[in-house]
């Protein structure tokens, strides 16, 4: 396994861009609210919205708390890697 280091340029970016995402919660929520309390039923619209914003809170957070951790190469066990295929015969 090679090893792996993120530049100091992707840890603070990667963070940057999970706070910014976390951000982007408050507009989205506000918008969700206004379209829910207007509307008696569940719209499209509105489900979109909110995969949205689950989306924005997931991501942010995680790159929020791992940065470019969340890219560092993980052990895999043999059994899992590729052994190329058996010779047909």
């Amino acid at each position: 396994m090679t090893h792996w280091r993120p530049s100091l340029t992707a840890r603070i970016g990667a963070r940057l861009l999970g706070l910014a995402l976390l951000w982007s919660l408050r507009p989205e929520g506000a918008w969700l609210h206004r379209l829910v309390r207007a509307s008696p039923s569940t719209t499209p619209a509105q489900f979109l919205l909110a995969v949205l914003c689950v989306l924005s809170a997931s991501a942010g957070t995680a790159l929020l708390l791992m940065g470019p951790g969340l890219w560092k190469p993980a052990p895999v066990a043999r059994r899992w890697q590729h052994h190329g295929l058996p010779s047909g015969g």
